[in-house]
């Protein structure tokens, strides 16, 4: 029922999403999903069409928002590194509950900016952040009026 904070430490925090018992499919007919559960999940364009999968969700602690989807590309330019990051407030769970929709064309996603997972701290830096919310067309999270695409 509960589980070690850290290795290190003696703290436990309660086991709300024991293993095992989340389940990707319901995604969509639950009001509140767990980030663990979206993770590999399938992302989609805006067509539907698969370009790949959610690697992981990167929230600004300091603004207290979900800033980023990182997307695994199936496919990719060859000068391209296959990681993304997609504003969050671009993509949205599917109405089927089977994947993440990003507000964009397949063609356009592949030729997003692309990182190298050890490189994710490089969204902090402001000008690479709003180049990247304007690629996609979305406000940056930190602005107050920014809302899903």
């Amino acid at each position: 029922m509960f589980r070690q904070a850290s290795e290190g430490s003696s703290a436990t925090t309660p086991d709300l999403f024991p293993e095992g018992q989340v389940k990707r499919a319901s995604i969509a007919r639950s009001p509140i999903v767990g980030a663990e559960g979206l993770l590999g999940s399938v992302v989609v364009d805006s067509h539907g069409q698969r370009v790949g999968e959610l690697l992981d969700i990167l929230v600004d602690m300091h603004a207290g928002r979900v800033a980023y989807g990182v997307v695994v590309l199936d496919q990719a330019p060859e000068w391209s590194e296959r990681l993304i990051a997609v504003p969050w407030n671009t993509m949205h769970v599917q109405l089927d509950g089977d994947g993440v929709c990003i507000n964009a064309t397949r063609d356009w996603i592949e030729r997003a900016p692309s990182m190298r997972l050890e490189a994710m701290n490089e969204l902090l830096d402001r000008e690479l952040a709003v180049f990247i919310h304007a690629y996609f067309g979305a406000k940056p999270y930190w602005e107050r009026a920014a809302q899903h695409c």
